[in-house]
């Protein structure tokens, strides 16, 4: 069974690409998944990445589940709450994902924004993943700036108890630091770093990245010999 949380650093960095090129990835093997996000905001009408996320696991349904969290305004969840958006049952949501996600033998779960985005006064994503009992597969953007903020979530994270074993660098526009960010942040985290590499907006095409990257073991591994 292979279960993560994608998070990541920030915001807008390509976590559901990644989620989608993992899901796609997992099918082509013939394994079953889910692919969910159970917090989006920014919907005015559609969930759009729930909605990708539940096609690229062949399940579109996924996207419009009840009990997940949809939320107009586009920024963090406990901002919707503070523009006059409804609170949500943290402990509730909880449920619904863990339940939905079971079955699966890859169960992804992609988280809006980074790793500490608050979802109420008290609470932030990492508490939620801390609820979930799930690893963290942690996105972060290939550019000058990704060493600190890597290094930083990575440690906090692990002072909650959040187990953060892989890291993915998601394409960036090129700058001075990125032949050398994945080495150092493999160096100084002591886990693996993956590469992600540019793609267009196509699962297959994502899957084939995902692919290059290096994550195809952890969602299709290849059979045992006889």
């Amino acid at each position: 069974m292979t279960r993560f949380f994608v998070s990541g650093t920030g915001t807008g960095i390509g976590k559901t690409w990644l989620t989608r090129g993992m899901a796609r990835l997992a099918r082509r093997a013939g394994r079953s998944v889910v692919a969910l996000k159970p917090i989006e905001t920014g919907v005015l009408g559609s969930p759009e990445d729930g909605l990708a996320l539940g096609r690229a696991a062949g399940q579109p349904e996924l996207g419009t589940l009840p009990g997940l969290v949809r939320r107009r305004l586009a920024a963090s969840p406990y901002a919707a709450v503070l523009a006059g958006e409804p609170a949500f049952d943290l402990p509730a949501l909880a449920d619904t994902i863990l339940r939905t996600i079971a079955p699966a033998e890859v169960q992804l779960v992609e988280g809006a924004g980074g790793l500490f985005v608050p979802l109420d006064r008290r609470t932030t994503t990492a508490e939620l993943v801390r609820t979930l009992g799930l690893p963290v597969l942690l996105a972060a953007p290939n550019r000058l700036g990704v060493l600190s903020e890597t290094i930083a979530t990575v440690r906090a994270g692990e002072q909650l108890g959040l187990s953060i074993p892989r890291i993915v660098l998601t394409p960036a526009p090129p700058d001075d630091s990125t032949s050398t960010n994945a080495r150092i942040l493999s160096e100084y985290l002591e886990r693996p770093v993956h590469l992600l590499g540019r793609a267009t907006d196509d699962d297959e095409v994502l899957a084939d990245t995902a692919l290059e990257a290096g994550l195809g073991p952890l969602v299709a591994p290849a059979p045992a010999d006889p």
